[in-house]
């Protein structure tokens, strides 16, 4: 949809309010258009129920030097409707999703979730995904840690609580929602694949006439592909939008004279890769109270509530020019190895005091090897523990060998290698830094020479049945063909 107005000099883009029936779209737009003056057109409605959309039209900040005007529509939630919402959300340059999170309506809402979440993702740039929490005031709203738990297993998605009849939490929605367009917009721009002209549909009676002509067309499917996401451009210039909530800027550290950093889900554009689902996993972080702080290595460090942070000593630069240089090259680098890391990973410049900026890493903490072998070393029965040692070394070895694919070297670790059963073996670590570069990581016998040999010495020490444990791998091993990890294993186990 986002396009440039020529006629008008305005960059037009559509954010879409998607959801089941009565979730509170409609609330949310009336809410929403009085807090910026506007006002919410319904071309055809029936007993105050949405038919074809509602719309809010809104102009405010600059993109490029440019006016934004938002076309803010909701798509009827009635499944018998659903090619007229099908239309709309193929238009969005970004969808709040708005659903209800009573008890009694929360798993029909994520089944909405589940549809919606891999269309916007299969989007080249991906189109931004906002989760507007609705009906957080009811006595059974669903807990947040709870919510948090379910999203994660589906896509990155930020979620902004909602009271839609008080007005509560419908402004930030819809700010955080036209900061994700505009990263879209931005990669659309990067890869000259943002249009110029007239908008096909520029007021409620064009775009109901649209929909009117398509009603006698065929039904089609979302689609449910993951396209590969675009590298974005991360040199463009700072866009500034006059909604922003201008947080208050976080304290200096009196020690090192460099400002803390806070996650902030409306930092500028271009500051942020990936650009769409970085600030979706930004404004999850920016609700916990993760506060990094120095290393022995003096870089800086900081984990909890299932994230990690990092930021190189060095990785502090005196101006913005550079700044976006490093950032451009991590993000090739990630873009390059995407197929090797896990999910829910960001890279950002985060303002550090005196006109410099910071490169962060934040990554998702994913269940790794180690957590498997310490859980191995519970189990009851020797045969068990064995089965699971035999399973890590198949894992490590195989993440070695597939490691060897990547544009830099991976370490290969119990620590950095993830255990959850995945089409290839998975780096959940740190991205280390290209310089000083890793050098060559051992493979096959003496990689699991290094990684298992304190664990089983370990083992041989808490474990009464220690022999038969090994007695257990050996056996394993005798069917498993030369140079393999079954034999390696068993090797190293019996001169433990």
């Amino acid at each position: 949809m986002a396009i440039i107005d020529d006629s008008k000099g305005v960059l037009v883009v559509r954010i879409v309010y998607d959801g089941p029936a009565l979730s509170g779209k409609t609330t949310s737009l009336r809410a929403l258009a009085k807090g910026v003056s506007s006002k919410v057109e319904t071309p055809a409605e029936q007993a105050g129920r949405t038919l074809f959309f509602d719309w809010v039209d809104y102009v405010g900040g600059l993109f490029d030097g440019r006016q934004i005007r938002c076309q803010i529509v909701s798509v009827p939630g009635q499944k018998e409707l659903s090619r007229r919402r099908k239309l709309l959300i193929e238009s969005a340059d970004a969808v709040v999703l708005v659903l209800d999170t009573r008890q009694m309506e929360w798993e029909f809402g994520l089944g909405w979730l589940r549809d919606t979440a891999p269309y916007c993702r299969s989007k080249s740039p991906p189109v931004g995904l906002v989760l507007q929490a609705n009906k957080r005031d009811a006595p059974d709203a669903v807990p947040a840690e709870d919510m948090q738990q379910a999203l994660k297993r589906i896509a990155p998605v930020a979620v902004v609580p909602s009271t839609a009849t008080s007005g509560e939490g419908i402004r930030e929605a819809f700010v955080l929602a036209v900061r994700l367009s505009l990263d879209r917009v931005r990669a659309l721009a990067a890869s000259g694949e943002l249009r110029v002209g007239r908008p096909e549909e520029d007021d409620p009676a064009q775009l109901m006439e649209r929909m009117r002509g398509v009603e006698r067309e065929p039904d089609a499917p979302l689609d449910q592909a993951f396209a590969a996401q675009a590298l974005c451009s991360l040199a463009a210039e700072l866009d500034s939008l006059g909604l922003d909530p201008n947080p208050a800027l976080p304290a200096i550290n009196d020690e090192s004279g460099e400002r803390l950093f806070v996650p902030d889900p409306m930092m500028p554009g271009g500051m942020i890769w990936p650009p769409v689902d970085g600030r979706a996993l930004l404004h999850e972080v920016a609700s916990l109270d993760i506060r990094p702080s120095r290393t022995g290595r003096s870089d800086w460090g900081g984990s909890g509530s299932g994230f990690r942070f990092h930021s190189h000593d060095a990785a502090i630069f005196p101006d913005p020019l550079s700044a976006r240089k490093e950032l451009l090259e991590w993000a090739r680098l990630h873009s390059a190895n995407t197929a090797h890391l896990s999910p829910g990973r960001a890279v950002i410049l985060a303002d550090a005091g005196n006109d410099r900026l910071r490169l962060w890493q934040i990554v998702r903490s994913e269940a790794t090897l180690r957590e498997r072998l310490a859980a191995a070393c519970q189990l009851p029965l020797a045969a068990q523990v064995a089965d699971e040692l035999l399973g890590v070394a198949d894992q490590l070895c195989a993440a070695r060998e597939s490691f060897a694919d990547t544009t830099i070297a991976l370490p290969c670790t119990l620590w950095t290698v993830g255990s959850g059963a995945f089409y290839r073996p998975t780096f959940v670590g740190l991205m280390p830094s290209k310089d000083p570069p890793l050098g060559d990581e051992p493979k096959g016998h003496d990689l699991l020479q290094r990684e298992l040999s304190p664990h089983l010495r370990e083992l041989r020490r808490v474990r009464v049945d220690y022999s038969e444990v090994v007695a257990c791998v050996a056996e394993r091993a005798e069917f498993a063909a030369r140079d393999t990890p079954a034999r390696w294993l068993s090797q190293i186990a019996l001169s433990t």
